[in-house]
């Protein structure tokens, strides 16, 4: 795998004692169908839209500094350039093949698709979008990247069907209207 290569010769993969670490951040592998369950469990005892904000929140935030400290550390001031480089680090932790559908620099808008995730297919079929979890930590890493608050709304999931996840970001003012829509379709509101 080249990306594993990358982190390797570039010593930003540390194995050692049963700790990993990629950037100086510890990481570590999870079953998709735990995260899946855990999801699930969180919905059913707390609610849809309660337990969406705080996968949601908790992973932007989370994300948003991870994505900083990446940034900075590199000296990135390419907003391509960092995308492709978290792309690459999404696609090497399992999420799925994640690839740019269309972005603007200037606008800060930005939608990004990815197939073959194991999460929404796991998770099994559903009448909304599944894919909190990375929707959450992609809007960190976009609002880092491009340096203004961003937020995400999964538009597609192939829990509900879809060929393909989507995701897009623009402002929160924008995706807060979106998924008010969004949700009061499928019945969540």
């Amino acid at each position: 795998m080249e990306l594993f290569d990358t982190f390797k010769f570039a010593k930003e993969l540390e194995v050692k004692n049963g700790e990993i670490k990629i950037m100086k951040t510890p990481v570590c592998f999870a079953l998709t169908h735990i995260l899946a369950a855990i999801q699930k469990e969180l919905i059913d005892s707390i609610g849809f839209e309660k337990a969406y904000f705080h996968l949601y929140d908790t992973n932007k935030s989370g994300s948003k500094i991870y994505n900083e400290s990446f940034i900075k550390k590199h000296g990135f001031t390419d907003k391509r350039k960092v995308l492709d480089w978290q792309i690459n680090i999404v696609t090497l932790g399992g999420w799925g093949k994640f690839e740019v559908m269309y972005i603007d620099t200037k606008e800060n808008k930005l939608k990004i698709k990815f197939e073959d995730s194991p999460f929404p297919k796991l998770y099994g079929k559903s009448k909304y979008p599944v894919c909190i979890l990375p929707t959450g930590f992609t809007a960190g890493g976009a609002s880092a990247n491009f340096k203004k608050n961003l937020d995400g709304l999964e538009t597609k999931c192939v829990a509900m069907g879809d060929p393909f996840c989507e995701i897009i970001f623009d402002s929160p003012k924008k995706i807060n209207h979106m998924r008010e829509e969004q949700w009061k379709k499928l019945g969540l509101k």
